[in-house]
């Protein structure tokens, strides 16, 4: 477009030499002034013409450049998921299939069985205190609690947690899980500390699975210590 800069420039430079004798009635003089401003005019549209064009394609490379930005955090966000979602498969099929030998375990083997399941519980929830303790559901009679830290103190009863009558909620600083069936009576329950009130768990499911594979474990330990 800028050859038509410089046509008009030229048109403009040879103004005097075409128009010598006038035209129209018009003195010389005037129609070099009328001829100068027409071809000025003409170049000022032109060249907001040509700004407007930049502009909109400054405008559409903006666009191009944040929908390219949004779709890299949507890629990488639907990356993120799929590697947490493999994650917690992972660490769930460990807990799953990695205890069949629960007839070959040794005391020390138990405990070990149960510090890998605590574990677990840490990596999939990001917290650091929680419990997960066997009840009797009648009674809220503690068999067994497993505590993240020794001296770790919750507000929540077991009453309270089974009273709720709900498999999984949230207070403001609780996530509550209860294992979804009783084995003879006894249910495990999961309770998390929250690190703030936002702290939340997006796949309760996991959980809840998590606390029935504790039972299922419970449940067999302590049938395996009545038969010895």
């Amino acid at each position: 477009m800028y050859w038509i800069y410089l046509v008009i420039f030229v048109i403009m430079v040879f103004v005097p030499d075409m128009l010598r004798d006038g035209f129209f009635g018009l003195e010389e003089e005037t129609l070099e002034e009328l001829a100068i401003f027409v071809l000025g005019g003409l170049g000022f549209v032109f060249y907001l013409i040509k700004e407007k064009q930049l502009a909109n394609n400054e405008k559409d490379k903006t666009r191009a450049q944040r929908e390219a930005s949004r779709m890299s955090k949507d890629l990488t966000s639907s990356y993120s998921f799929i590697g947490e979602i493999n994650r917690k498969l992972e660490i769930f099929k460990n807990i799953s299939l990695g205890l069949p030998g629960w007839s070959k375990m040794t005391l020390a083997r138990e405990k070990e069985a149960f510090e890998y399941i605590m574990a677990a519980i840490k990596i999939l929830t990001k917290a650091d205190e929680y419990c997960l303790t066997f009840v009797v559901k009648d009674s809220c009679e503690e068999m067994l609690e497993l505590r993240s830290k020794k001296n770790l103190k919750f507000e929540l009863t077991q009453r309270h947690c089974l009273d709720e009558n709900k498999k999984y909620f949230e207070t403001d600083k609780y996530i509550v899980t209860v294992s979804p069936e009783n084995i003879r009576g006894i249910v495990s329950i999961l309770t998390i500390k929250k690190k703030t009130p936002a702290h939340t768990f997006d796949d309760p499911d996991i959980l809840k699975a998590i606390a029935s594979q504790a039972l299922f474990l419970y449940i067999f330990l302590e049938r395996r210590r009545k038969t010895r």
